[in-house]
């Protein structure tokens, strides 16, 4: 979950662009730029420049787009206030008399208000007006006339805009200086910032008597307030100031926060709904994202997944209501962030080589409250141990140890509860087996070994049985069966496979163990005594009639295999195609494909899953057939997990995405993307109900399962706008799009939902399709019928459309629905007859017509036709 750059326009203005509006409906981004008297309109699904908006006669410094009444508001150092539609109609030209440098819009009362040199003007819009002057404006083909409320209308001429309150002037009830930034606060207040380093706040409801409502906190910075945001969910104000900082004010104007020394540059500030975040410009024109929960500077948990150094970004912009985030740099670029509920939710960097592999150990919290911590295993051969910071309470994992138990590679890992201990096995030949609890129990008084080392070659696989006994599997093609109490061998399986084995899964429910080598095979073996596993069944990948066939054609088509690197004698150490051991495995490798690469037990589906490298997810039965297979992309998997809780199967590609699969269905629920290289590693964590990654790109990330978050997170919906006006309807602009794409639902029509009427129900539709002359009455003869077509064919004839125009086709179209009607209603009819008649029949009573009765058919749906 973050937000990710979908689209960046290049040069949208020659020189630094200073505001920034959306309009959701249309998906339009508005912009001005620093000199420039101009507002450009771009499309946010392309970055495409769709129109260039001229009329001002001085430097454009802000823009404000209203979705209830769909009007652009634009204010210039030429002293006027623009009014434009949505496509781009300069419906007038309003004189403030002084210089605008920030706009506001009040959804709830339609006010708009204009923040000048120490003075704040409030208007409301005159709508009646508004559509007045849009409908002489759609008759002017090109310009626009001064008679119509151009720049140089008169004075006494109809406003749009009419003043609500006398102007609250400073420096008695406003600003001493420019008034930069204004805010609408949902709780009815405005608060604004200033150059004069101050923050006024107004109530809406004393504006009558001014000096009640008005409030001034002086000093909030040391240098001019650049910038201010509305955090909409813990109702607070951000302010942005030149002298670097970032700071967070109650509605009572009270310091809730501070963050300093974020830039040596004039700080933006944005509040992000999607991932309740703040961002800022940082440094260098880096951005930081602090977590407001804490707050805390999380930037460095997120900064790969929203590109937070990509750009270096001057301006930032959320609109309201959508899961968008608009920026601009110095340069002159346009950036637009989207939310990605599938990207990485936090990202964490500790290791200094390939992370493999990854455990999660449930444990409890100083309120004794359900946490996780994390073991995370390296090609260094150390463990890493990952603790909640419980301080910052903003999902943060701190590596609080590092433990060496290995000196190459961990290639697997697991944890026994009973014990409390970390079990391990590496390129090393060796398993580790360490206790948190930094105690090692005794054996006869003697302390057991904490090591084994009866593998000749690397340990791919590690498994915890019941009664603290633990599987293993090697490279060395042996499955090994371990006491950990004892640290005793209870059984060995030498050549289980006939190539190194790779993977190796337990089934607790029927105490069966599954390994699969480098080939098409998976065996299953039944451990219920330890001491004497046994294979119990074999899971056969191969496509016989694809072997059949080689066989017929004498093998003259080779069979696809991945072991042909074994010939490249270019790599260190490695034997050449010469060597008999190469061309006997390579022998094997063209018999044993497709080769499995994983093996897991779906717990909540009572099967086995496994994973091949021809691009095939098969499910099989406790008794070796073959139930279900669907294909995935992106390569062969590398790590494969069982996510019980929500019943989901996690693959992790060679591609190094991750994919989310429902069983009932193939396609992917969810495909996260962000690693640089190959995932090795996945795991759930229960407390904060999502996946933690473990890659070769030394990273460990986490990502919310496709249902969200049920533990909060930080995740906010966005919110509506305030106010009973629905978006569009408060200005109908003919021909323009009255709806917005997100519905809106007043509180009149939840209190009073739509009904279907009476007519329209299932009981009545027979005599509503015959009162509309779609059926045929059957009291009517067949001359009157004949005599009311007649009269029917003579209006069609008065009225019928030219041939092949989009009438005559329509019309045709409507009579063989029609013709289609009446045969359903005449076969249902017949049925019912025939029905009626043969229950009448089988029960030998007398049928006793009834007059005027007919059979009606059941079930029939107008909607479905």
């Amino acid at each position: 979950m973050a937000m990710e750059i979908v689209r960046v326009v290049e040069q949208a203005h020659e020189s630094e662009i200073v505001s920034l509006a959306y309009n959701r409906a249309r998906k339009e981004i508005y912009s001005c730029a620093d000199g420039d008297r101009t507002i450009k309109v771009w499309d946010s699904r392309n970055g495409q420049l769709l129109r260039v908006q001229q009329g001002h006669k001085g430097m454009v410094t802000c823009v404000n787009f209203s979705n209830i009444i769909r009007l652009l508001f634009s204010g210039s150092i030429d002293n006027t206030v623009g009014i434009w539609t949505e496509k781009g109609v300069n419906l007038q030209m309003v004189s403030v008399g002084g210089p605008v440098f920030s706009l506001a819009w009040d959804d709830r009362r339609r006010f708009l208000i204009v923040g000048g040199h120490s003075v704040i003007n409030i208007y409301k819009v005159d709508m009646g007006e508004a559509r007045k002057m849009s409908q002489q404006q759609r008759s002017v083909t090109s310009g626009i006339k001064d008679s119509t409320g151009g720049p140089g209308a008169s004075a006494d001429m109809p406003q749009i805009l009419r003043r609500v309150y006398q102007p609250l002037k400073g420096p008695e009830l406003c600003h001493s200086d420019v008034v930069k930034c204004i805010v609408v606060t949902d709780t009815g207040k405005i608060m604004s910032g200033g150059f004069d380093k101050a923050i006024c706040i107004y109530e809406f409801d004393k504006l009558d008597k001014p000096r009640e409502a008005f409030q001034r906190m002086r000093k909030c910075h040391t240098a001019a307030i650049v910038s201010m945001a509305y955090d909409h969910t813990a109702n607070c104000i951000l302010s942005g100031s030149i002298d670097g900082s970032m700071k967070v004010w109650s509605m009572e104007g009270r310091l809730l926060d501070k963050f300093e020394n974020i830039n040596d540059q004039p700080v933006c500030a944005a509040y992000v709904p999607p991932i309740n975040m703040y961002w800022a410009s940082g440094r260098f024109g880096r951005l930081v994202a602090y977590d407001p929960r804490a707050p805390s500077n999380v930037t460095e948990y997120v900064r790969d997944a929203n590109s937070l150094d990509r750009f270096r970004v001057s301006l930032l912009f959320a609109p309201l209501g959508t899961d968008m985030l608009l920026g601009a740099t110095r340069q002159g670029q346009l950036i637009m962030w989207q939310h990605n509920k599938q990207a990485a939710y936090r990202m964490f960097r500790k290791h200094e080589d390939w992370v493999e592999a990854v455990v999660v150990v449930p444990v409890k919290g100083a309120d004794d409250a359900d946490a996780d911590e994390i073991f995370s295993a390296g090609a260094d051969g150390k463990v890493l141990r990952w603790q909640l910071d419980t301080e910052e309470n903003c999902d943060i994992y701190e590596c609080i140890e590092e433990i060496q138990l290995h000196t190459k590679n961990i290639h697997a890992i697991t944890y026994s509860p009973a014990l409390g201990c970390l079990v391990t096995g590496g390129e090393d030949a060796l398993i580790r087996v360490h206790y948190l609890s930094g105690q090692i129990p005794t054996f006869n008084d003697v302390p057991l070994p904490t090591s084994i080392t009866d593998h000749e070659a690397r340990v791919t696989g590690l498994a915890l049985l019941k009664n603290n006994l633990l599987a293993s599997v090697s490279f060395d093609r042996s499955l090994r069966i371990w006491d950990l109490t004892t640290m005793k061998t209870v059984a060995v399986v030498p050549g289980a496979h006939d190539t190194p084995i790779q993977c190796l899964e337990y089934c607790p429910e029927r105490d069966e163990l599954a390994t699969c080598g480098m080939g098409n095979k998976v065996k299953v073996w039944d451990v219920k005594r330890p001491s004497a596993v046994r294979p119990k069944l074999v899971l056969n990948h191969a496509d016989h009639d694809a072997a059949d066939s080689d066989d017929e054609e004498g093998g003259s088509r080779a069979r696809k295999t991945n072991m042909m690197w074994l010939t490249r004698s270019d790599m260190p150490n490695l034997p050449t195609a010469t060597n008999p051991l190469v061309e006997e495995t390579i022998k094997k490798a063209a018999r044993d494909v497709p080769e499995v690469t994983q093996v897991r037990w779906v717990g909540y589906r009572g099967v086995w899953a496994t994973a091949a490298d021809d691009d095939m997810l098969r499910l099989w039965g406790t008794d070796g057939t073959k139930l279900h297979q669907f294909a995935y992309t992106g390569g062969s998997v590398q790590a494969l997990y069982v996510d019980n809780v929500n019943k989901l199967l996690v693959a992790a590609m060679l591609d190094k995405a991750v994919c989310v699969y429902d069983l009932d269905d193939p396609i992917p629920r969810a495909t996260y993307k962000g690693h640089t290289d190959v995932v090795r590693g996945i795991s759930y964590l229960h407390s904060a109900d999502c996946y933690i990654t473990a890659s070769w790109d030394k990273s460990l990330r986490l990502w919310f399962t496709p249902g969200g978050p049920r533990h909060g997170a930080g995740v906010v919906v966005p919110k509506q706008p305030a106010g009973g006006l629905k978006e569009g309807a408060g200005l109908g602009l003919g021909g323009e799009e009255e709806e917005d794409e997100e519905h809106f639902v007043s509180s009149y029509e939840k209190a009073h939902p739509l009904e279907v009427p009476r007519a329209l129900t299932e009981a009545n539709q027979w005599q509503l399709l015959k009162a509309i002359g779609v059926l045929e009455d059957d009291k009517v003869g067949k001359k009157g019928r004949a005599r009311a077509f007649k009269v029917e064919d003579a209006r069609e004839d008065e009225t019928r459309d030219d041939p092949g125009t989009l009438g005559a086709k329509l019309n045709d179209l409507g009579k063989e629905l029609l013709h289609e009607i009446n045969a359903m209603a005449r076969q249902r009819k017949i049925a019912m007859d025939h029905t009626d008649a043969g229950s009448a029949a089988g029960s030998g009573a007398e049928r006793v017509p009834i007059a005027g009765r007919r059979a009606r058919p059941q079930g029939l749906n107008l909607g479905k036709r």
